[in-house]
């Protein structure tokens, strides 16, 4: 059996931001079971883009998939929330998801020094 690792998402939302992110939470909730913790969600000005302000939370989870599957499945997950190439194009946001973390790999290094994503994960049950 292949070995779990540690799985941490960042979503955020600036469209339809309550209801995208409970579509992404139920539809990750299904993906991962109950092997799953939320943290709390926060709302937060955009950074780099003009916009409405963004929904966020943080996900923390087990997997035993390749990274390229759960690369693959989250871009599903966007586009089951309504993401399309023209919003974005216009800065419309419906839901996004980046992989944090994966294992022992650190990925979007810059996002781990904002200070939504600090407060967030304080809500990491990984110790």
């Amino acid at each position: 059996m292949t070995e779990k690792k540690e799985l941490i998402l960042s979503l955020g939302s600036n469209a339809d931001q309550k209801e995208c992110m409970s579509a992404a939470c139920t539809k990750l909730h299904e993906m991962f079971g109950d092997d799953i913790v939320f943290s709390q969600q926060m709302w937060t000005n955009p950074i780099g883009i003009d916009s409405d302000k963004f929904l966020n939370c943080l996900v923390f989870t087990h997997t035993s998939h390749k990274l390229e599957y759960i690369n693959k499945a989250m871009k599903h997950i966007e586009r089951l929330c309504g993401n399309r190439k023209r919003a974005r194009a216009n800065n419309i946001i419906k839901m996004d998801i980046d992989i944090l973390k994966y294992g022992e790999q650190i990925l979007h290094n810059n996002d781990w020094s904002r200070a939504y994503i600090i407060t967030m994960m304080k809500d990491c049950p990984f110790k």
